[in-house]
């Protein structure tokens, strides 16, 4: 990327467009739906988000915005702090070296690479609490997360594919 691609005004209006809808969803996990001890644990927005982000624009997902926004969302839930922001980098990162490959296949394939993400996101967070020596959330609990953000991605990126008009890049998808 050249140097003014890098500043350019569309990459940074880009950037704050992810980190304003990433904010919005942020408040709307942290929002208090009449949770019981019987509810369902909420999908993962921001990963759905940021996942859709990093394979459309991967140079409109800069790792410390991403950054930014795990750690935002770490400090307002109950996710232990930095353990979310770290696995959120982590999946950015590597959806971003896979989006090549994925830009060239059918949508299922990308929504499973994205439940795989969802997945290994919540491991590693689980990993992370272990390690801490801190009380880890359920594992059930983990798998139904995962579950609920793998079927809320195809509205994510229906919202923003044709809400928004964020799609792939023509570069990017031809061979």
């Amino acid at each position: 990327m050249e140097i003014a691609e890098y500043f350019s005004i569309s990459r940074m209006a880009r950037i704050m467009l992810l980190l304003v809808l990433g904010l919005l969803a942020i408040f709307a996990e942290a929002a208090p739906l009449g949770l019981n001890a019987a509810a369902r644990p909420s999908p993962d927005l921001l990963l759905c988000l940021v996942a859709f982000w990093a394979l459309r624009r991967p140079g409109s997902t800069p790792a410390l915005a991403v950054f930014a926004l795990g750690l935002c969302r770490d400090l307002l839930t109950d996710v232990p702090v930095g353990a979310g922001t770290l696995s959120l980098v982590i999946v950015a990162e590597l959806l971003k070296s896979w989006r090549l490959t994925i830009a060239r296949t059918i949508f299922p394939l990308e929504w499973a690479v994205v439940g795989l993400a969802a997945l290994g996101s919540a491991t590693l967070q689980w990993v992370l609490v272990v390690i801490t020596l801190a009380q880890p959330p359920y594992v059930m609990v983990l798998i139904h997360q995962s579950l609920f953000t793998a079927a809320i991605y195809p509205f994510i990126m229906i919202f923003l594919r044709w809400g928004l008009r964020i799609t792939w890049r023509k570069r990017e998808v031809v061979a």
